[in-house]
């Protein structure tokens, strides 16, 4: 192992110990909805996704357009080793994990006649809202937001520290919530978001990278940001991105919905083909979730804008935990947003970390409470130390 693969293997050790308290459990899960997707019992699913991966392995791309990919299969494989190791999980498990997002992406290209098209789970995703600046200096808030699973047992993760290298990059994710998108010529599968840690120190080189490398990652929205007030988001599908660069530091996105306007376009469109294609309209859940999902993200953009006046930590403590009972409220607490709707969105955790103190404040829903309801617990970080 050379210095490069080394530093994915500890970094993969690092991140394990998420994958830790998600568990057996949590592999079960994605099992059974990979077996419901792809249409065959739950052991045949997980071989094909392991022979799927095995394939994106072997498939680089042109090291001369991609330099930086040089030797990334085998970086791979060690944080993939490092993940298996400190998570107690098996390589087979570590590989449902992390290519579940790409086979449930698959699954909803209902354009592809070779493909029986996924219903449209209308998951929740979650919530970034960065203050450059504030009475206690940078702040970065997080819901995340899901339905109850018992299955699961627990689903009271405590926070990660969020600064991903010594250069005090931010990185972070939420949903995009596209359906019928597009298919990649790319497959090799990029650790896009390692590559970050490792290559950039700013805001403006990781918004770049992404962008060089569209084709490797997505759907999503992505948040990053860095020490010196630089902030982006890159809104995401599998071959299509919106650059929303932030000009003062203050930035934010929530799931399923953009602000970009020429993707936020292709986002609604690709959603109308999938409702044609499964013979839904605009009365269906779906399209009720997603109108819900953009007033949401609208009401989080003013609310951001409206806090820059007098950026507080009160004020990002209530975006955050933002709740008027309406659907389009930032912190979920099982309200419905149509009669139809079965499965009740939770805020499980919301979470505000202070940047220079390395420290963290959070709560749990416990429902029938919310998390705005529950009590607030600290977790401190003062022996963080990044890899990369």
């Amino acid at each position: 192992m050379n210095v490069r693969e080394d530093k994915y293997y500890r970094q993969g050790l690092l991140e394990g110990l998420e994958f830790k308290d998600i568990g057996a459990g949590g592999v079960q899960l994605r099992v059974s909805t990979l077996a419901e997707i792809l249409h065959c019992p739950q052991e045949q699913a997980v071989k094909k996704v392991l022979a799927d991966y095995g394939h994106r392995l072997d498939s680089l791309p042109c090291l001369a357009q991609f330099p930086e990919l040089t030797g990334m299969r085998e970086c791979v494989l060690a944080y993939e080793r490092g993940l298996a190791e400190s998570s107690g999980l098996t390589a087979e498990a570590i590989v449902v994990m992390r290519t579940y997002l790409y086979t449930v992406t698959q699954s909803m290209r209902s354009s592809d006649p070779a493909l029986k098209p996924a219903a449209a789970t209308n998951e929740p995703g979650c919530t970034l809202i960065l203050f450059p600046k504030s009475d206690r200096g940078p702040l970065l808030a997080n819901n995340t937001d899901d339905v109850l699973r018992p299955n699961l047992g627990s689903q009271q993760v405590p926070p990660v520290w969020p600064v991903a290298n010594r250069a005090g990059l931010i990185v972070g994710t939420v949903s995009s919530g596209l359906y019928d998108d597009e298919v990649s010529p790319e497959i090799f599968p990029v650790p896009v978001f390692l590559l970050l840690y490792e290559l950039c120190s700013t805001a403006k080189e990781a918004a770049q990278l992404l962008i060089k490398l569209n084709l490797f990652w997505g759907p999503c929205n992505c948040l990053v940001a860095d020490g010196q007030g630089g902030a982006a988001v890159v809104e995401k599908s599998t071959c299509r991105f919106g650059l929303r660069e932030s000009q003062d530091g203050f930035i934010a996105t929530t799931a399923m919905a953009a602000e970009e306007p020429v993707f936020k376009n292709y986002l609604w469109e690709s959603r109308e083909r999938s409702l044609s294609q499964r013979g839904l309209d605009r009365t269906s859940v779906d399209w009720t979730y997603w109108k819900a999902a953009e007033s949401r993200s609208q009401r989080l953009q003013d609310m951001v804008q409206s806090a820059k006046a007098n950026p507080t930590y009160a004020e990002i403590e209530a975006i955050a935990y933002d709740h008027t009972g309406e659907p389009d409220q930032l912190h979920m607490d099982g309200n419905l947003c149509h009669p139809e709707e079965t499965d009740p969105n939770w805020t499980l955790r919301t979470v505000i970390h202070v940047i220079n103190e390395k420290a963290s404040t959070y709560s749990f829903a416990e429902p029938p409470l919310g998390g705005h309801l529950t009590d607030r617990h600290q977790k401190n970080f003062p022996n963080e130390s990044p890899i990369f």
